[in-house]
C-alpha cells in the first residue's frame, strides 16, 4: 500500500520550488514564497526587497506650474482632480473655483471650462475627480448635483448623465487603459429608507453612463455610518482601496490588511500579494491633531461655533492606522503601495496638520509578479493623482501650502525588475 501521508509534503515542496529558485537564483536576493491555492498564486515577501541603492529608480521633477499671485489662470485653490488627454493636454479640476482648466504639456494655460452653479456645464461644491475618456471627452463627477458633467477637450459643454444617489454614493471614478469608466459606488441605507446590505461595487460604465458590468463587489467602508438621528465618523476604520494597473489589472485590498488582490480585466483573481507590516498605533497626540484639524475644517465650511462640539462629538478613532494609504499601478506592470505616516511623524503643530501629509512620501514597489522590489521615495508634499507611462502627475504644495501641478519622471527600472518579472 502506498504511503499517502507523504504526498502533501511532496506537493508543498513542489509548490515552493519555483519560489525557492527565484529567491536563490542569480543572486537577486528576493526572500519570499510563491504558493498556489485553488489556482490563485499567493506571493509573500519576507524581507527588505531586492533593490540595492544603485537599483532604486531616480525620480526627477520635469514640470511645475501654478502661482501664488499674478495670473489668476495659474492660481489653484483646491485641486481635486487631474487627467491627461491623448495629445498631452493636462486638465485640472479646481474644486474651490469649480472650474476645469486646460494646460499644454509645458504648463501654459489654454482654456477654462465650467464655473459655479447648477446650470448646464456648471459645477457644484461637491465636484471631485476628473476623467478624460476616449476622444478627449472630459468628465467631472458632481456628487452634490448627482450628475456627471461632460465637456469636449476644446471646452464645449456636451451635456451630462445622472448619478442618482439611490443607486449608490459615488466614491471614486477611474478609467481603464482601454478607455472604459469604472465607478466605485457605495450601497448604503439613508435615514427614512429600507435597510440594505452595505457594500461597495466597482461598476463598469460606458460613455453614456450605462452600467455594462460589475467588476468587483467589496465590503463597505466603515469610516462613515448613518442612523435615523445622526451621522458618525470613525477615522482609520477599514476602507476598500483599489487601482487600475497600466496593463488593465485591477488591484484591490482593505486598507487594514496588507494583502492585495490582483484581478484580470474579466474579474478573475490572479494572485494575492502580501507583505508583513505592523500597523502603527493612534496616539493621544494624533487624536488631538486630527480633532484640531476637523475643528478648523468644519469651521471653514461654515458650521456655527455652537454646533462644532456636537459635530466633533460624532468623530472617533480606531486604535491603529491603516496598513497602507493608497495604491497605484506604475510602469512595466509594477504596483506602488503608499506607506502611512502618522500625525506625530509629520512633526507639525496640531493646528497646522494637513491630512494630505498622512500619506508618506515612501512607496513600496512590487514587480509584475507581485514580488517586493524595494522602497522608492517621492518628494515631500507631493500627492500623485495620475500615472501616464513613466510620468507621475500630481499636486505639489509649497511651504505655505499653495498648490501647484507637477510632473515627475521615473527613471530606468533597473536589472532586478527585469530579472524577476514573469
Amino acid at each position: 500500500m502506498p504511503d499517502r501521508t507523504r504526498k502533501p509534503t511532496r506537493k508543498l515542496a513542489l509548490a515552493l520550488f519555483p519560489a525557492l529558485l527565484v529567491a536563490c537564483g542569480e543572486g537577486r536576493g528576493w526572500s519570499g514564497t510563491m504558493t498556489d491555492s485553488a489556482g490563485v498564486q499567493i506571493v509573500t515577501s519576507l524581507a527588505d526587497g531586492v533593490w540595492t541603492d544603485a537599483d532604486v529608480p531616480v525620480v526627477t521633477e520635469e514640470l511645475r506650474f501654478g502661482a501664488t499671485e499674478g495670473d489668476p489662470n495659474l492660481q489653484f485653490g483646491q485641486i481635486s482632480g487631474l487627467d491627461v488627454g491623448g495629445d498631452g493636454t493636462v486638465y485640472v479640476l479646481d474644486q474651490q473655483a469649480r472650474t476645469v482648466r486646460a494646460f499644454d504639456g509645458e504648463g501654459n494655460w489654454l482654456r477654462t471650462m465650467g464655473g459655479p452653479g447648477s446650470g448646464p456645464g456648471e459645477l457644484g461644491q461637491m465636484s471631485f475627480g476628473l476623467i478624460v475618456a476616449p476622444g478627449d471627452t472630459v468628465l467631472v463627477p458632481d456628487m452634490g448635483q448627482q450628475r456627471m458633467t461632460r465637456y469636449t477637450g476644446g471646452g464645449a459643454v456636451i451635456g451630462s448623465f445622472p448619478m442618482p444617489i439611490g443607486e449608490g454614493v459615488s466614491v471614486r471614478w477611474e478609467r481603464t487603459p482601454s478607455g472604459q469608466l469604472i465607478q466605485q459606488a457605495r450601497i448604503m441605507a439613508f435615514p427614512g429608507q429600507e435597510a440594505v446590505e452595505a457594500k461597495d461595487l466597482l461598476l463598469l460604465r460606458d460613455a453614456s453612463g450605462t452600467v455594462t458590468d460589475t467588476v468587483l463587489q467589496m465590503p463597505a467602508g466603515q469610516t462613515l455610518s448613518m442612523t435615523e438621528s445622526s451621522m458618525s465618523i470613525r477615522m482609520f476604520e477599514q476602507e476598500p482601496v483599489w487601482t487600475i494597473g497600466q496593463d488593465g489589472t485591477v488591484y484591490y485590498a482593505m486598507n487594514t490588511d496588507y494583502s492585495i488582490n490582483a484581478f484580470s480585466s474579466d474579474g478573475t483573481l490572479l494572485r494575492i500579494i502580501r507583505r508583513a507590516v505592523e500597523r502603527k498605533p493612534v496616539t493621544e497626540a494624533d487624536r488631538l491633531a486630527f480633532t484640531t484639524m476637523f475643528r478648523k475644517l468644519f469651521g471653514d465650511m461654515g458650521v456655527p461655533p455652537q454646533a462644532l462640539d456636537q459635530v466633533l462629538g460624532s468623530v472617533s478613532f480606531a486604535d491603529h492606522y491603516p496598513a497602507f494609504a493608497t495604491l497605484f499601478g506604475g510602469p512595466e506592470g509594477t504596483l506602488w503601495v503608499q506607506q502611512i505616516r502618522t500625525a506625530e511623524e509629520v512633526g507639525a503643530a496640531a493646528a497646522d496638520f494637513n491630512p494630505q501629509d498622512m500619506g508618506s512620501p515612501n512607496w513600496d514597489i512590487f514587480d509584475a509578479a507581485g514580488r517586493y522590489l524595494g522602497q522608492l521615495r517621492l518628494p515631500d508634499r507631493f500627492t500623485p493623482l495620475r500615472f501616464v507611462d513613466t510620468a507621475i502627475y500630481g499636486v505639489a504644495r509649497d511651504e505655505l501650502d499653495v498648490q501647484h501641478v507637477a510632473r515627475l519622471r521615473v527613471g530606468q527600472l533597473s536589472g532586478p525588475l527585469v530579472g524577476l518579472a514573469n
